[in-house]
């Protein structure tokens, strides 16, 4: 069984290359926690695919797995997608969701509101290698691996352990997100929001207070009319499946 936990698509991708390699399902984090319902945790292995968020694993992720049942002895691992380094988050899982082993997986930036989209070429370059690192993952994980093949960067202990909960507290806000003119009511913001933080209040996007800035939201949008702050107007927006094909 994989669980997976996903914002513009990458994670999901991911966790579902990885259980078709080894003949495994994949369920949604997201699904479990806004229907509440866990689908009972069986075979032998049990893995977690989820994006970084400023050096950790998002919010709903940790909640998630600090209530999931396990039978005891099963083997777990874990899988993360960032844009560059991971910085200490799989340590930092580890503190509700002990894994035997890790990795990391450089997929293409999405955080527009601080950085540039990478040009085609970068992320196409980054979805190759991901295509070649994933069957390996796979058959190391059904080789029972153990250890931690994770990229985390320079200065790892400050990103998750002091520029992450800065980041959260002063960073992470809704108020910065609007709407340009042509917005077409169509829904979608609504419906990619992992948490369901987005409602439609007469025909256009409002925000709550439960945001992750996924962006999600932002990059879904089909008429690409929903900014954060006043930057990424210029930044273009991420779609995953113009490199899968």
């Amino acid at each position: 069984m994989i669980f997976y936990f996903t914002g513009t698509g990458n994670s999901r991708w991911v966790a579902s290359q990885l259980a078709s390699a080894m003949g495994d399902e994949a369920f949604d984090i997201s699904f479990c926690l806004r229907s509440g319902k866990v689908p009972p945790v069986a075979g032998k292995r049990v893995g977690v695919v989820f994006p970084i968020h400023s050096w950790r694993a998002p919010r709903p992720v940790m909640e998630f797995l600090s209530h999931l049942e396990l039978p005891e002895g099963m083997y777990r691992f874990a899988v993360c997608t960032c844009g560059d380094d991971a910085g200490k988050a799989m340590q930092n899982l580890a503190r509700v969701f002990g894994v035997d082993a890790a990795w990391s997986i450089t997929m293409p930036n999405t955080y527009v509101p601080m950085f540039s989209l990478d040009t085609d070429e970068v992320a196409s370059s980054k979805i190759r290698a991901a295509r070649k690192l994933i069957p390996e993952i796979a058959r190391l994980v059904q080789d029972e691996f153990s250890g931690y093949k994770v990229h985390e960067g320079c200065f790892p202990r400050l990103k998750s352990y002091v520029l992450h909960p800065l980041f959260v507290r002063f960073v992470i806000r809704t108020r910065g997100f609007h709407v340009d003119e042509g917005c077409v009511s169509c829904g979608t913001c609504v419906q990619v929001c992992p948490l369901g933080n987005v409602s439609l209040m007469d025909g256009r996007p409002k925000w709550g207070e439960a945001c992750l800035h996924c962006m999600a939201c932002l990059h879904g949008c089909p008429a690409e009319v929903i900014q954060y702050g006043t930057s990424t107007r210029q930044k273009g927006r991420y779609r995953l499946a113009r490199y899968l094909s």
